[in-house]
């Protein structure tokens, strides 16, 4: 720590002379680094451990899944520098790529947030940095035969934003990749970690496990020559002089005009004409890419981007062998952002980034769009001033290159003007002759150190008249470098270094203050300084964040004439400052810019009434925390050794700290500690008299997960169809919607939006043989579409292209479903796709989650018994069974080449409920109940809770409510939802399900706003409908990674009906007997139609009547009747208003299973029109070959108008489609409009779902 507050403003001689090594770890100290800048100690380490046989004396050693991570600041630079370690693999590599070392930003708009890395290839190694635009400059050398698994490789890196990059193997130079670009940023961590090395996240995880040992980890602050590199080959130190960065080298001068936007000679930033200019900072009331909220543009940090980044990225560098499935952007994103503005003028913008397009303004309600200007590519930083101030309305910025970012995007109200009276002002003088030795600057001293070069540091302070101060020694004084000064403000000189004589009778600062900081004046002196920019000298102010000096609170451009002096008043977002001191730089085009041209500035800071200070201080600090936040959900960080969440304390603590009772505020504040401080008081929707509690809550409880569901489609899905999630996140959303849907609600609705993403995902190119084009984990090849397929059956029951897509993904399953050596049926790898499979090392082992990818198996088993997913599924249930312990344990995770076993057990880690899924189906497939044994031996180890996993009843399917009985009534005392649901089942008393749904109510109301305009990661937004569709289901249809459909039937209700106005019942449900009670909050009859799905097919009767007096049982006369009830068969119901009806059914003669027989279907895409001439794809979806049958061409009034037969089709038992085609010709007059097709045959079928599609 001293030596990093040693280095702030200052330059240690050695600096000068030699390249200044900023980090070495020998191993010798085992984690614990030789020499730091920064911190020494790991700021993370976990499965990393000493070895004595390192490359020189002693070196680590990481597990594959092991961490080690140092913090970045002071430790190494992103302008420039060099890396070098020695590296051995540890056993053998192969054709897998694997990451070797990472570098992580200090905040960013990536998952991964890499600024560098270096990795095996496959064939060697890999290395970039990636520059401010996203963009990587990356090299790539091939051996030419991989190193030992016992040999030592020294590598190397160096990188700098005026050259370029170079890569060095063995003290040899490899790859070399000239480049500029901006690299400077602020860094966050670096180390080995596989997966991601972030301020939300250091792990090694999925496919990304990959360990090897480590030595003479070394850092140094530029690129090393090439014979220097080749002294660390051989571990010789390197003493190579090497001079402080200054603008007098034509490449550091290009570099630092380009990062300032001084590059354009003619188009420096706008004089200040007049005395005093007022700088009024105006903020974006809303900023949207599509339809996602998208703060990242405008948030003050650089390292921020609109837009996020991209898995398959069109940007130079970044698209690799590791193409990371969740990215959290529209596939149409990054084309246009388009920022609101409030009632309130501007006249300037400023962009920082490499975005390159079009600036229009459109006004508030429309109207015609104005031009604003055009950027350029290849800037750092522009400002554009408007020929006419604007004032509402909406600023787009549309790329010309998609993806291209833009980090910051300022709009400023820019006139002549003089800082206001204000409620008191604080007056201080910059003092470059003073030593900035305050203990309340060490914060920023060390921020300062950690996040720039030495020729960056030039640090001074600002002083009340009458502060008690100590001259700076030379030795401490600001080396000659670049022309920045940071500027230094105490909130207190209470807080004053030891050594010193004590301060009596005086006092100054804002320590505790009432009112709010207004904004900041600064009376630039008369720069006595040449320029040559003709007349002008370009400045760059910035006011950081006083409690996040990472984000700044203005950033703007001007220019000054030499000798004239100016006041700026920069007029701020207000703010209600804590005790944290002041932080501003200044910044210069010109070489004799320093602290001395500073000295004797005049700094004014203007103070507000606190109450019109709340407003501003308020709005910006809940953003701030809501964006922040809106990402942090993707990882769930809550440690503060992690600056994402150290932001996100920060904000929040100062949201609360003015307005301690801000509703969404404290919303959000229950949601991060995980409800341990309790939440907001919440009210309870009361029940209409006379309506049953249990139904009202019900109804209100569904009501809100429609309300989710809903805001989603409306708010988010873009024409494309995806949600702003990448698609693969967004997958995972919409798992959400059959459930809803076959609930009764929006079926419609709901349909078209599963449909549209499911579509996205195929239109997006996101497969290759039927598995993700992408290669990736066991866990996301499910999520990259396979899901989505697999949730269009649900909701387009035998449409021929939901069907037929789940079969191609079935077909390359067999790719990765492999019998092993052993004889057993298991994954040969987690880390696949439909172009490749890496089995290889850590790569072969199977694990609980590999089971989700088998969601299509699962239902085209129970769709038409398809032979090949039936065998899939059962096979891998024999070979987990064959895994058995003594002990009736079940592995974790198996070798698929050794069979061998780790991982403890499946309940250990995440997804320990995948493989029940597996078991469950392959009981349901065959009847046999040794599959059962590891559901039995889970309930035995967790209790019969664990059972909530499965989707059916098993309650009552494995008749075990005198078993589990007990246990679950008990438990549902304290609480348990499931075991709330269970007791009602057990005992009647609704009273269970009637607080069960007052918590989701509750619940549900409390985190709406979060889980939609908190805009959050799609995959992390979720409000509970299992147990509404046990409640109304029978079973639940399907929640993430449920896999087995459990509901017994569906529900739609007609014309303006909701599937809110009706609460549903289903007791005793099993697949021949269950009771319906439905109660009709509305004030009409209601048609209802009930669909079979879970049920045992045959003749079924059905009585149905009122409950009078509540107790569950049909009260007075009864209607009985006889039908034919089975799979996908409807029952239309009558429920009369404000009554509960009680239906009850029973399986009186088995039928045969729908899922042996023929089906013929009709959908989606198959129906082409061409003149008069009807085009149409007929399928053959069954498990027996279709017999030749019969279309008609319907008009709206079902008269049939025109036929063809259709031809004989095999069963697709090869899990091919079977396609015929057939062509009609409808009468030349008649409109498309109103027309359908329909199937007709008298051979049984599956389905009748598919027998008919409209004519488009």
């Amino acid at each position: 720590m001293g030596g990093a507050l040693l280095l702030a403003g200052t330059a240690t001689a050695a600096s000068k002379e030699q390249p200044a090594l900023l980090f070495h770890l020998s191993g010798d100290q085992g984690l614990v680094a030789d020499t730091a800048a920064g911190d020494a100690i790991p700021n993370f380490s976990d499965k990393v451990t000493p070895i004595a046989d390192g490359a020189f004396g002693k070196g680590f050693h990481a597990e594959d899944d092991g961490v080690v991570a140092w913090n970045a600041p002071g430790n190494i630079q992103a302008q420039r520098g060099s890396l070098a370690f020695f590296w051995r693999s540890g056993y053998p590599v192969g054709q897998a790529p694997f990451v070797i070392f990472r570098v992580g930003f200090a905040d960013h708009s990536s998952w991964d947030m890499a600024f560098l890395r270096i990795d095996w290839n496959g064939a060697g190694f890999d290395a970039f940095v990636t520059d401010n635009g996203l963009a990587r400059t990356r090299v790539s050398f091939k051996l030419d035969k991989a190193p030992k698994a016992d040999a030592w490789t020294h590598l190397a890196f160096t990188w700098d934003e005026t050259t370029g990059v170079q890569l060095f193997v063995d003290g040899k130079p490899a790859a070399r990749r000239d480049r500029k670009a901006i690299y400077d940023a602020g860094l966050d961590q670096f180390g080995v970690a596989a997966r991601v090395i972030a301020p939300h996240q250091v792990q090694s995880r999925y496919n990304f496990l990959r360990g090897g040992d480590l030595d003479e980890l070394r850092v140094y602050d530029r690129p090393l020559e090439a014979a220097n590199i080749a002294a660390l080959a051989r571990n010789a130190p390197t003493e190579t002089p090497a001079p402080v960065a200054l603008l007098s080298d034509p490449a550091t001068r290009a570099a630092w005009r380009l990062r300032y936007g001084w590059n354009r000679e003619k188009d420096l930033p706008p004089y200040l004409a007049a005395p005093s200019t007022r700088i009024r900072k105006v903020e974006f009331t809303d900023a949207k890419d599509i339809k996602q909220w998208m703060w990242r543009a405008n948030d003050g940090i650089p390292e921020t981007t609109w837009p996020g980044v991209y898995n398959r990225s069109r940007l130079e560098g970044r698209n690799d062998y590791f193409q990371l499935p969740d990215w959290n952007v529209y596939v149409e994103g990054g084309k246009t952002l388009k920022l609101s503005l409030p009632d309130e003028l501007i006249n300037r913008l400023e962009i920082q980034g490499p975005a390159y397009g079009e600036l229009t303004w459109t006004p508030a309600g429309g109207g015609e769009t104005t031009t604003l200007g055009r950027r350029d590519r290849n800037q750092g930083r522009t400002v554009t001033t408007l020929a006419t101030a604007l004032k509402g309305g909406v600023i787009s910025f549309t790329n010309t290159a998609q993806e291209t970012p833009i980090q910051e995007l300022w709009a400023y109200n820019v006139s002549e003007g003089l800082e206001p009276a204000g409620a008191f002002k604080m007056s201080y003088t910059v003092r470059a002759d003073a030593e900035p030795d305050y203990l309340n600057l060490a914060d920023l001293k060390r921020y300062i150190a950690g996040r720039h070069p030495v020729a960056e540091r030039a640090t001074v302070v600002a002083l009340p008249e009458g502060a008690p101060s100590r001259k700076r020694s030379t030795a401490k004084g600001p080396v000659a470098g670049l022309p920045i000064v940071h500027v230094l403000i105490p909130s207190n000189f209470g807080d004053a270094p030891a050594n010193l004589p004590l301060a009596r009778n005086w006092a100054y600062g804002w320590e505790n203050v009432r009112d709010g900081l207004d904004g900041i004046a600064i009376d630039i002196p008369a720069l006595n300084i040449a320029t040559s920019d003709g007349e002008l000298v370009p400045l760059n102010i910035q006011i950081k964040d006083p409690i996040w000096p990472g984000r700044n609170m203005i950033d703007v451009s001007v220019s000054v004439k030499p000798g004239e002096a100016r006041t700026v008043w920069l007029d701020l977002r207000d703010r209600i400052l804590t005790a944290d001191s002041l932080y501003l730089t200044l910044a210069s085009a010109s070489d004799a810019f320093g602290p001395q041209a500073l000295d004797g500035t005049k700094i004014r800071l203007v103070f507000k009434d606190r109450n019109l200070a709340k407003a501003e201080h308020v709005a910006d600090r809940f953003n701030q925390m809501k964006d922040n936040w809106a990402f942090l959900v993707e990882e769930h960080t809550t440690s503060k050794r992690q600056g994402l969440y150290r932001r996100l304390d920060a904000d929040m603590s100062d949201l609360l700290r003015v307005d301690p009772d801000h509703q969404q505020g404290r919303e959000y504040w229950g949601d991060i500690t995980y409800g341990s401080q309790g939440w907001p008081s919440f009210e309870q929707p009361r029940a209409p008299e006379g309506t049953p509690l249990w139904a009202f809550r019900q109804s209100q409880d569904l009501k809100r997960v429609s309300q989710f569901v809903n805001w989603w489609i409306d708010e988010r899905q873009s024409e494309y169809g995806d949600f702003g999630g990448g698609i693969s996140d967004d997958t995972d959303l919409t798992q959400q919607w059959p459930g809803l849907a076959l609930m009764g609600v929006e079926p419609d609705k709901i349909r078209s939006s599963l449909n549209c993403l499911a579509d996205a995902a195929h239109r997006n190119g996101m497969f290759t043989d039927g598995l993700p084009t992408i290669t990736t984990d066991e866990l996301h090849v499910y999520e990259e579409g396979i899901n989505s397929d697999a949730e269009s059956l649900y909701l387009n029951y035998g449409d021929p292209l939901a069907v037929e897509r789940m079969m191609t993904t079935v077909r390359g399953l067999q790719r990765v479903v492999e019998t092993n050596p052993a004889g057993h049926l298991h994954f040969n790898s987690n880390w696949f796709g439909g172009k490749t499979i890496y089995r290889e090392g850590p790569w072969e082992w199977s694990k609980p989650y590999s089971y989700l990818i088998l969601h299509p198996a699962i239902l085209l088993g129970t769709y038409n018994g398809d032979p090949q997913s039936r065998a899939m599924i059962i096979g891998l249930a024999d070979g987990y069974l064959a895994h058995q312990a003594k002990d009736g344990s079940y592995p974790n995770e198996i070798n698929w080449r050794s069979d061998a076993e780790r991982g403890g057990t499946m309940l250990q880690g995440s997804g320990a409920g995948s493989p029940m899924q597996i078991f469950w189906a392959a009981y349901r497939f065959t009847g046999d109940a040794r599959y059962l044994k590891p559901i039995f031996w889970r309930v035995d180890k967790n209790g019969p809770r664990s059972v909530a996993d499965l989707n059916e009843n098993v309650l009552d399917a494995l008749d075990k409510r005198a078993a589990w009985g007990e246990t679950l009534t008990r438990r549902a005392e304290t609480g348990g939802d499931f075991e709330r649901f269970a007791a009602w089942q057990i005992t009647g008393d609704k009273a269970h399900l009637e607080r069960l749904y007052a918590d989701e109510i509750k619940w549900n109301s409390q985190h709406m706003a979060m889980l939609t305009e908190g805009h959050w990661w799609s995959d992390r937004v979720e409000l509970p409908s299992d147990l509404l569709q046990r409640s109304r289901l029978g079973g639940t249809a399907l929640k993430r990674n449920l896999l087995y459909p459990g509901h017994l039937v569906s529900w739609r209700f007609d014309g303006e009906t909701r599937g809110e106005d009706v609460a549903i019942l289903i007791q005793d449900a099993t697949p021949g007997r269950f009771k319906v009670l439905a109660h009709n909050l509305t004030g009409k009859p209601v048609q209802a139609d009930m669909t079979g799905w879970g049920i045992a097919p045959g003749q079924w009767t059905l009585r149905q009547g009122l409950d009078t007096n509540g107790d569950d049982a049909l009260d007075g006369t009864a209607e009985t009747r006889d039908l034919t009830f089975e799979r996908t068969r409807t029952v239309r119901l009558t429920l009369p208003p404000g009554q509960t009806s009680v239906i009850e059914m029973a399986l009186k003669t088995p039928g045969d299973d729908p899922a042996g027989r023929a089906d013929l279907g009709v959908g989606r895409g198959d129906v082409t029109v061409k003149d008069s001439r009807v085009s149409v794809a007929i399928h053959s979806l069954g498990a027996k070959d279709a017999l030749a049958a019969r279309l008609d061409l319907i008009d709206a009034a079902g008269q049939v108008i025109a036929s063809t037969p259709t031809p004989a089709l095999k069963a697709p038992a090869d899990l091919k489609p079977k396609v015929g085609r057939v062509t009609l010709t409808a009468p030349a007059a008649l409109k498309p409009s109103g027309l359908r097709l329909r199937l007709v045959t008298d051979q049984p079928q599956i389905t009748s779902l598919n027998d008919e599609v409209g004519v488009p």
